[in-house]
């Protein structure tokens, strides 16, 4: 018996479309959001013939500049890691993926300007904190969404069980760490920093026995260092 035809829009929804397009535009995006954070690092104003002491006394003023970059280059390195390893495990992508994509490498475009009030600002600034660990716990939020959407979808390759698990839990690992760091800026702002890296080896740590556990060293896997 023939079954009946489903509606145009929930046709739409379950296509299967190809990925290639959607890395593109993901890696387009963090190149141009990874170049700008640069854009924060600005030579001082000073005479040509100023002496090298005084450069350098001015260079160390910008030390949070500085700090800013290579906080936020290390984050969005390590975002871009993390949505390159979940791709390597989608078979297909759907079109509600990627509109979650698309709101993922919307949160990636703002962290220039979350670098730059890091930057701009005292690290003890709790709004500044707070808005620049929000800016990375909704990226990181957004990543494991689209996990979590294409393992409910089964558009998640089961060819390597541990290694798509362990993927998992990376995922879900970095939102937790940075909602503690949030927590922690409420504390003591400087924690904030500390508490997510704890976290994060904490949770990586932990993700390493229980895959022990659950899938033995006999079994073949091909590991996610």
């Amino acid at each position: 018996m023939k079954e009946p035809a489903k509606p145009p829009q929930e046709a739409l929804h379950n296509v299967l479309l190809s990925k290639g397009r959607v890395e593109a535009l993901t890696d387009g995006i963090f190149a141009i959001a990874m170049t700008l954070l640069v854009l924060e690092l600005k030579v001082p104003e000073l005479p040509r013939t100023v002496p090298a002491h005084e450069l350098l006394q001015r260079l160390g003023e910008e030390g949070p500049v500085f700090l800013g970059f290579f906080f936020s280059f290390l984050y969005c390195g390590l975002l871009w890691f993390f949505h390159h390893l979940a791709m390597h495990f989608v078979r297909h992508i759907q079109p509600p993926l990627v509109w979650l994509n698309l709101l993922f490498i919307m949160s990636i475009s703002v962290l220039p300007f979350s670098c730059a009030l890091l930057g701009h600002f005292r690290f003890d600034n709790l709004a500044v904190l707070e808005i620049y660990f929000g800016n990375l716990f909704l990226a990181g939020l957004l990543l494991l969404s689209q996990w979590l959407f294409a393992r409910r979808r089964k558009l998640i390759s089961e060819d390597d069980p541990r290694a798509a698990r362990t993927v998992g839990l990376r995922l879900a690992g970095l939102p937790i760490a940075l909602a503690t760091a949030m927590l922690a800026a409420l504390y003591q702002p400087i924690a904030a920093f500390y508490a997510m890296i704890f976290v994060l080896l904490a949770i990586r740590l932990w993700g390493k026995r229980s895959m022990a556990k659950k899938f033995p060293a006999t079994v073949p896997s091909r590991s996610v260092s």
